[in-house]
């Protein structure tokens, strides 16, 4: 790796970090799992000076080969700070051509701004035949969490993963005991490369860009070291062990749990909620809530009720426990069983489509072509007459949510839940309100959205048999008002409503310093002018539903669906102000005690309400909680879990959900419950890791698309955006996300789905 950079930038100083082209060239006699691809150094004073002379060199050097034009100036991939990305690279030079290899020079100091003398452009002889490639750390980004991380996509560009536009599978290995035969042979192959660089550079984190040709060659094509926080990994190993432990002594093995199976947990409170906000929410609707709702509609009666667990402090769903509710009443109870252990065996083979399971893995409302679904998806699961029976008690509940006079009743119930009065702050009053919260509106509201969803599956159902052609579908679903105009009837504007609605310390809308930002121009009045249902799909939908032997006309169905999504969103904003309220109740029971609204989310609900305590005991507990989220912070968890080990943990590139058209060209402005919606450009770009239906504001501020890490293909914000025309990209995942918010621009072509990162 001899070049002719200038003396200033020698390869001789002391520390193995003194530019990309030094470091790798440092490395490269001491590699034996990996190569490094010969390169040289185009020092600036140089190139200006001699650019012919240097143009004769590049070529006699490299001959034929394509060539790669990499960054390497003094202030990037040193231990101060790595500036990933923050400049140029350019790849498929051929080496044969002058003016391109000029102009790639060129182009990469031409990134620098203002190039000094000692900064050089690295000519790197670029891997052909490349099957994949992968980025890798030594310590988890951004807490330094104590596991090795590989990231692969494949595919023949060797910045396919930095880019983000093709399906990434990343997987964490425990630093300390990670037990490599949970890990496919190419990451292992990538793992032991990893290792070795990380044996010669010491105790320094890292971050190391391969890739592996046809040949199975590993061939390392950089390595930056990065500036971490310190982690303890006794603590957080000792934590993993213990929480292996409790997983293999589930009464149900293997488990099968998720953060996003049923009522998606994870985009209504985070991946990661504080003591208060998953107590309240677990009070509110996953203790009993979600399933009487559930069994009011026509769905089995079950013993094990539970369906949240809370893991790390993660919220999971138990996935067997959800599925077990969406049977129906009346089925025998031997085939429901069947049909349980059949989704979950689906659901564990196919874990995308975990937040999917109401469309791709179970069957839990009459839709159109039904029995060609269930065989296709279940093939001899059941004999013709148990698949009838299954088919013929699925109808109690697709009635119920046919059912118009019910809708209207529930949306009669949340108006008066508006009445609610707030509150007091007397911890044994303040219990009966929130269990009131709870049996009332949380109930009806597992109703309505249980509702929602059978109309919802039939109405998809009807574009599968081609009775309803998609762009009709979207058009209907922009049609139909839901909870755009919801807000300025609770109380006159959303004043009550919280970005973080189960977070005593996101702000309220009237909160903010100013005024909230402009109202949006009134929407028509006619929930359905948007659209006018042709004859064609009137003729077809009206055979199809003789056929299911529904009794509702077609127009019915609309004006139903229509019905079912505004008491949904209507009901969804009312519990969303009933837990404000109850949040601004204990903030004000934690104030009279001495505590304040930050300190009292790290506390849990019973001790809050628990007239015992005192301000001292109530701040050690809340210590205790502090410190003890901060080390489950450290624990990298599944979005599924499928058993027991935590060791190795695998983020699969997953199905995100996509919705609308067009494309986006931007620089993402990220979201969080602490924003400031009036600092919000109009029509940006936004990023933001979950969005419950407190963050409504967001399309005030007329969105040019969402981007978020949670979110299912009937979320909440899945509904507003397909209402408001919006293109939107939804659950990602976390560690795709955590790519985007570090990016500087992001082009989404939401027609082609394709994504990537600038």
């Amino acid at each position: 790796m001899n070049g002719i950079a200038d003396r200033s930038r020698s390869d001789a100083a002391g520390s193995p970090w003194n530019g990309k082209r030094s470091t790798l060239a440092a490395l490269a006699p001491q590699l034996r799992c990996s190569r490094v691809p010969a390169g040289i150094g185009i020092g600036f004073a140089r190139w200006n000076d001699r650019r012919e002379a240097t143009l004769d060199f590049i070529t006699a050097h490299f001959g034929q080969a394509l060539l790669a034009a990499r960054s390497d100036r003094a202030d990037e991939d040193a231990l101060a700070a790595s500036k990933a990305g923050h400049y140029r690279t350019v790849l498929d030079v051929p080496g044969s051509d002058r003016s391109a290899i000029a102009d790639a020079i060129d182009a990469v100091f031409g990134s620098y701004g203002h190039a000094r003398s000692t900064d050089e452009v690295f000519m790197q002889r670029q891997v052909t035949g490349v099957r994949d490639a992968a980025v890798a750390f030594t310590h988890a980004l951004p807490d330094g969490a104590p596991y090795h991380v590989v990231s692969v996509a494949k595919g023949p560009r060797s910045d396919h993963v930095t880019r983000g536009d093709t399906d990434v599978d990343t997987w964490y290995s425990a630093r300390t005991d990670g037990r490599l035969d949970g890990l496919p042979a190419p990451y292992r192959v990538y793992l032991d490369a990893l290792r070795e660089i990380e044996s010669v550079v010491g105790d320094q984190s890292c971050e190391v860009e391969m890739v592996a040709d046809d040949a199975d060659i590993i061939w390392l094509l950089q390595v930056r070291p990065l500036t971490l926080p310190p982690c303890d990994e006794a603590p957080v190993d000792r934590l993993r062990h213990a929480l292996e432990s409790d997983l293999a002594a589930l009464a149900t093995q293997p488990p099968l749990l998720g953060m996003m199976p049923d009522w998606n947990p994870a985009e209504l409170l985070g991946e990661h909620p504080r003591p208060l906000a998953r107590e309240l929410f677990d009070t509110l609707i996953t203790r009993r809530a979600w399933w009487l709702g559930r069994r009011a509609l026509g769905y089995a009666r079950i013993e094990e009720t539970r369906l949240l667990r809370f893991i790390a402090g993660r919220p999971y769903v138990d996935a067997r426990t959800s599925f077990r509710s969406l049977v129906p009443a009346g089925l025998d109870a031997d085939i429901g069983e069947r049909l349980v252990a059949a989704y979950c065996e689906r659901l564990r083979a196919h874990p995308e489509y975990h937040d999917k399971i109401e469309f791709d893995v179970a069957f839990t409302t009459l839709t159109f072509g039904l029995a060609d679904a269930f065989a296709s998806r279940y093939p001899a699961l059941l004999d013709t007459a148990q698949f009838s029976t299954f088919q013929e008690t699925l109808r109690a509940p697709t009635s119920a949510a046919l059912d118009a006079a019910l809708t209207d009743r529930l949306i009669h119930s949340f108006t008066r839940d508006l009445r609610l009065a707030p509150p007091g702050a007397e911890p044994a009053r303040l219990r009966r309100w929130i269990e009131r919260l709870e049996l009332r509106t949380g109930v009806r509201f597992a109703m309505a959205a249980r509702q929602a969803f059978a109309i919802e599956a039939l109405l998809r159902s009807a574009v599968d048999i081609g009775a309803l052609d998609p762009t009709s579908w979207l058009q209907m679903r922009q049609s139909v008002a839901s909870c755009a105009g919801l807000s300025a009837s609770i109380d006159g504007d959303d004043a009550h409503v919280r970005a973080g609605t189960f977070e005593i310390s996101a702000p309220t809308r009237k909160e903010f310093a100013r005024p909230p930002f402009a109202q949006q121009p009134p929407r028509d009045a006619n929930p359905r002018a948007l659209w006018t249902l042709d004859a064609q799909i009137s003729r077809d939908l009206r055979d199809a539903l003789h056929e299911l032997r529904l009794h509702i006309d077609v127009e019915a169905l609309f004006a139903q669906y229509a019905r079912v999504v505004h008491a949904r969103e209507f009901g969804k904003c009312v519990f969303a102000r009933g837990i404000s309220l109850a949040l601004d109740a204990l903030a004000s029971r934690a104030e009279s005690l001495g505590i304040d609204r930050c300190t009292a989310g790290w506390l849990g609900l019973d001790d809050l309400l628990d007239p015992a305590l005192a301000r001292e005991r109530l701040q050690e507990r809340a210590l205790v909680a502090r410190n003890a989220h901060a080390v489950e912070a450290r624990i990298r968890m599944p979005l599924l879990i499928r058993d027991h080990r935590l060791d190795v943990v695998h983020y699969a590139h997953g199905q995100a959900n996509w919705l609308g058209n067009g494309r986006v060209d931007d620089v993402p402005t990220i979201v969080d419950a602490q924003t400031d919606p009036d600092r919000v450009p109009m029509h940006a770009l936004i990023a933001i890791a979950s969005a419950n239906p407190g963050f409504d504001w967001i399309f005030r501020r007329r969105p040019a698309a969402l981007l978020t890490a949670f979110g299912g293909p009937n979320s909440h914000m899945a509904i507003r955006c397909a209402e408001a025309g919006v293109p939107a990209l939804l659950g990602i995942g976390p560690d795709a996300f955590r790519r985007v918010i570090s990016a500087r621009r992001i082009s989404i072509d939401f027609g082609g789905r394709r994504w990537s990162l600038g």
